[in-house]
């Protein structure tokens, strides 16, 4: 049906922005967000997110074109080597508006 090689499918790549976000915030904590509680609790539900099975992410995963179990193993692997959200909080610094 579409000719185009697979890199080129854009709907595909903006799923897998979606859930290459996901890592982020859990691996180093959301970006921009300056009060230590949310950035706490943002880290945590990233992490929740991406290592317990759901419809969401089973959606988001089948939509990247990514099997969920295999991201899942691969994200709890990561995360269990990753700082804790607590201290991700104290090593950052304040976002800065202009």
């Amino acid at each position: 049906m579409n000719d185009l090689p697979e890199r080129w499918n854009p709907e595909r790549n903006l799923w897998r922005e979606v859930l290459f976000l996901a890592v982020d915030e859990a691996l180093f904590g959301p970006k921009h967000v300056n009060d230590r509680q949310h950035f706490i609790r943002m880290c945590q539900e990233a992490r929740d997110y991406l290592t317990k099975p759901s419809r969401d992410l089973s959606m988001v995963c089948n939509l990247a074109g990514l099997d969920m179990q295999p991201v899942m193993e691969r994200m709890r692997a990561k995360i269990g080597k990753a700082a804790a959200p607590e201290v991700l909080a104290v090593g950052r610094r304040k976002c800065q508006t202009a």
